[in-house]
């Protein structure tokens, strides 16, 4: 693949992007000498079975995309295959993600011009969902920002379209901090879903921040059942019709929602017209034009460097030279690629495709294998599923560490220490059904129902009273509130 040439009748010019799944390349199309990205996936993860819902999403964006002809959506040309990859050929966008444009300029876009990228975001999915196609990942990431101010919605992977099949009821599909509540829950998304999540986009661009933060227990409990501090609280510069609009879009129940993109449009235009007197436009302002080109200019700049990289690690060429990766960066890529993919698919069957974020979000911080699944078997809340889960690692050619009671012991060198059920580490006495009730009850008045979840993981995790407190406490994000649930279960 490092030196492929061609793909189909596309002829490749150059790299944009590389992923675990496959590379996007820039290519054109000699007949009609259009330019083209070309987003490829592997076959080969179609060996074993492992693969085939990859394959098939990626086929489904093809599908959903392919069917749409709209001015705020990366139009899909043609699918392939070729030799080892299969391929999208797409409309070639020279522009970055909104969350680039957002970290480029230190999250501040003038109110004008969030109010355009809205109104524009809101056209394309209104006339997504009239041809039957519900996005399911509306998200910064996936809004793509070009030099003359346009906004294009992409990565149409994961949405469903009204004759697919390709998720059922059950599944969490979707990116964590931007799903709705019906799709932690593993129900149906629909319009609404993508209206929830137009939201999550309206609140960052308005506030800086997201609505919810957190890991992905905390995080879940806020989307479900807590409501998000008014963009005015954050933003004093704000005005205040703007708090009730979006209020509404990041409503918990769908019926209480916006109902179609389009109605989440007029209340914004209203809000803009009450507040200023004027129209809102769908044009942005020169300024933030300029702020795209620069930040346009910057993303092609890191794709070319990128790419000299790639091919000056080819054998032959010169090697590349770069500073030590440090921190995160630096233990991951102790990892074989491979052999986390491997992890991801098995933790996957357990907890869906949120794995790929745990798993990677574990492997930063060990790079011991045996640790590394310790780690993610604390996600599982059954002893079941964890110790399925840990009878993995012999797919790796590793050979497992001693357990206890069925849970596989973490890193001697690393000090892992862990437990079976509620036992603490250590040899310290389990911890009584008593304590544990009353920590449940305790941390739910601040997270809600998931406190169960995270009472039972730290249980497993602590290695003494203390820590088992302390842990918990980590899941309250208001320092105030954690202080005081720390003050209501008593001195430790």
């Amino acid at each position: 693949m490092a030196d492929i040439k061609k793909l189909g009748k596309y002829e490749i010019t150059g790299v944009l992007g590389k992923g675990g799944m496959g590379t996007v390349y820039q290519g054109v199309d000699p007949v009609i000498e259009r330019t083209v990205a070309l987003k490829t996936i592997r076959k080969e993860l179609l060996e074993d079975g492992q693969g085939e819902g990859m394959v098939e999403r990626f086929k489904n964006e093809a599908r959903a995309a392919g069917r749409l002809n709209h001015p705020g959506i990366v139009a899909i040309y043609d699918y392939g295959e070729d030799e080892d990859v299969s391929f999208i050929a797409m409309e070639y966008v020279a522009g970055c993600g909104l969350n680039e444009f957002l970290r480029e300029h230190n999250k501040k876009i003038p109110l004008g011009d969030i109010i355009s990228i809205m109104l524009q975001l809101l056209a394309a999915l209104d006339y997504a969902h009239e041809q039957g196609v519900t996005h399911r990942d509306i998200k910064a990431a996936n809004l793509l920002i070009t030099s003359d101010g346009k906004v294009k919605i992409t990565d149409f992977g994961i949405a469903r379209l009204d004759t697919s099949n390709l998720t059922m009821v059950g599944s969490i599909i979707g990116t964590p901090n931007s799903m709705a509540p019906e799709q932690f829950m593993g129900l149906l998304a629909d319009r609404r879903s993508d209206v929830f999540s137009a939201g999550v986009v309206f609140y960052e661009m308005l506030t800086g921040q997201r609505p919810f933060v957190g890991n992905m227990e905390s995080m879940a409990s806020k989307v479900c059942y807590e409501v998000e501090a008014p963009p005015s609280s954050i933003n004093p510069e704000l005005p205040l019709a703007f708090d009730a609009v979006s209020a509404k879009s990041l409503t918990k129940l769908p019926e209480d929602r916006f109902q179609t993109a389009h109605k989440f449009s007029e209340a914004i235009k209203r809000a803009h017209e009450t507040t200023f007197l004027s129209p809102a436009s769908m044009t942005v302002s020169d300024q933030t034009v300029v702020l795209t080109a620069q930040a346009v200019q910057a993303n092609m700049a890191a794709m070319r460097a990128r790419a000299e990289r790639v091919a000056a690690s080819r054998p032959g060429g010169q090697q590349q030279t770069s500073a030590p990766a440090t921190g995160t960066q630096s233990m991951i890529t102790n990892w074989h690629e491979n052999t986390l993919r491997d992890v991801e698919r098995q933790l996957a069957a357990h907890i869906g495709p949120m794995a790929k974020i745990i798993v990677r979000k574990a492997a930063s911080s060990t790079a011991d294998v045996h640790e590394l699944y310790t780690m993610l078997a604390n996600n599982l809340d059954s002893e079941g599923a964890r110790r399925e889960f840990l009878g993995g690692i012999t797919r790796l050619g590793v050979t497992p560490a001693p357990t206890a009671s069925g849970v596989m012991a973490g890193s001697a060198a690393a000090g892992t220490r862990v437990l079976t059920n509620t036992k603490l580490a250590g040899n310290i006495e389990p911890l009584s059904q008593q304590t544990i009730d009353t920590a449940s009850k305790q941390l739910a008045k601040y997270i809600g129902p998931i406190a169960g979840v995270m009472v039972k993981k730290a249980a497993r995790q602590a290695t003494s009273l203390q820590v088992f407190y302390a842990l918990l406490a980590d899941n309250i994000s208001n320092l105030d509130e954690r202080h005081k649930f720390l003050k209501e279960v008593g001195p430790h």
